[in-house]
């Protein structure tokens, strides 16, 4: 999961990816419940493959989107992102599990884009080993304490300074942890570079991370998306 710094660090990075994958198809908290990581003991469901990962992800028909589909596996990470506070690197290692010491078993990434906006929605589906997914989140959850604001290089891209803050979001799943992000120039205008909210949900070991990016004022997630695309990995879990 990438947490980009900027529209063009986003393109240039999902153009370098392999693009590859299918275009077709193959009981909640009451909303504004607060985000929660709780869940242990569940069935973790059967471990999937990379290539799992990228047939469970969500099509351009699903969305009704013009797509970038771009798939990557975490030791073939590009754009490592390292936080300025050490504490505050498990939100980027969350956001883009390629960052984090230990790589986890597979990840697959789509980035969908409608027409020639700005604003594009980003998932990431990552398989974890046993017992590290739910402790990703927790860590994460607990770093946001500290890390409201922390400057985050990104290799081949300025530095930025970024904001952290928790969200609200209709818990699912085994845990669901809702941010907010925005990230501005470091120094010079301190100009807005892109604003980020994200749903994380927890299914077993793997985490789902839905994300929506704009420049400014962005929404979090279409509740519609983040349910289709955690029932797809959850059908593929138990098949």
């Amino acid at each position: 999961m990438r947490i980009t710094l900027a529209a063009a660090a986003v393109a240039s990075l999902t153009l370098t990816l392999a693009a590859c994958g299918p275009d077709d198809d193959p009981a909640p908290a009451a909303t504004g419940a607060a985000p929660t990581t709780a869940g242990a003991g569940k069935a973790a469901g059967k471990p999937l493959t990379q290539e799992q990962l990228v047939k469970a992800l969500l099509t351009k028909k699903d969305l009704d989107a013009d797509e970038q589909r771009s798939t990557v596996g975490p030791t073939q990470h590009e754009h490592k992102q390292t936080a300025e506070k050490p504490a505050c690197q498990a939100i980027a290692d969350l956001d883009d599990a390629g960052n984090a010491a230990k790589a986890p078993v597979a990840s697959a990434t789509g980035a969908y884009y409608h027409g020639m906006g700005r604003e594009y929605l980003e998932i990431h589906l990552t398989q974890y080993a046993p017992g590290q997914a739910e402790k990703a989140m927790a860590v994460a959850e607990s770093a946001l304490a500290s890390c409201a604001n922390v400057k985050i290089a990104m290799t081949g891209m300025p530095k930025a300074q970024a904001k952290f803050s928790k969200g609200t979001y209709q818990a699912s799943g085994d845990g669901t942890l809702a941010l907010k992000a925005e990230y501005r120039e470091d120094g010079g205008q301190n100009a807005v570079m892109e604003s980020k909210t994200y749903v994380f949900v927890r299914t077993g070991d793997v985490i789902t991370m839905v994300a929506n990016s704009a420049l400014a004022d962005t929404s979090m997630p279409e509740e519609k998306w983040v349910k289709q695309q955690v029932e797809r990995v959850k059908a593929v879990q138990q098949g």
